[in-house]
């Protein structure tokens, strides 16, 4: 199993790695209060085996920063390098981060994966700070993303891209704007007319 690090209030939702026991020193002296804490223990594990887990794996190693939250049904696979997540990140469910390389995946603050997100590691994959990677869009292997980046819903980043600061990328952009901006002139040629005087032109 991985070795796991948390910083100071993190949230990780049900993972199936191993928990940690009790160090023999800790244990309670007094008769009723191990047998309220064996109790807990077993309600929490029964409790545990009737939700959806999220999966930690692989040998690289994996860090979670303060006040990051880890929602059940995410996989965090560090295969062969480690992966680090910074704080106050949100993974929602069925988020998968996978590092294929050696090299660390680094992953900044401040950044939401929403449903079904893919990260891919390896080649230098980075992510900074204060990113939104949508529903199901996937940043393939060796992607790096800047600051402030907005990836879309379903959008598939290409192996090596490298995303500037404030890059948004959006599946069927032109087609959506498009249609938006028909919508527009469509107002506009029902409300200016009632709102402003017009001159009609003349020709030449």
């Amino acid at each position: 199993s991985p070795s796991l690090s948390f910083v100071s209030r993190c949230h990780l939702s049900h993972w199936s790695g191993p928990m940690e026991e009790a160090k023999p020193g800790e244990a309670k002296t007094e008769k009723t209060a191990d047998e309220k804490a064996q109790a807990a223990r077993a309600a929490e594990k029964e409790k545990e085996k009737s939700q959806v887990q999220c999966e930690v794996l692989g040998v690289g190693g994996i860090k979670v920063g303060e006040g990051t939250t880890v929602h059940p049904a995410c996989l965090i696979h560090a295969k062969l390098g480690p992966i680090e997540i910074g704080a106050w990140c949100c993974l929602e469910e069925q988020v998968e981060i996978v590092n294929n390389s050696s090299e660390p995946l680094i992953i900044g603050d401040y950044n939401v994966f929403e449903v079904g997100a893919r990260v891919q590691g390896g080649h230098g994959a980075k992510i900074g700070n204060a990113n939104v990677i949508e529903s199901r869009a996937h940043l393939s292997l060796g992607v790096k993303v800047g600051n402030g980046c907005t990836i879309g819903v379903l959008t598939k980043v290409p192996e090596l891209e490298e995303l500037e600061d404030e890059t948004v990328l959006e599946l069927g952009a032109i087609e959506a704007h498009t249609k938006a901006a028909k919508r527009l002139h469509e107002i506009l040629k029902e409300t200016v007319p009632r709102a402003h005087h017009l001159r009609k032109t003349t020709k030449a």
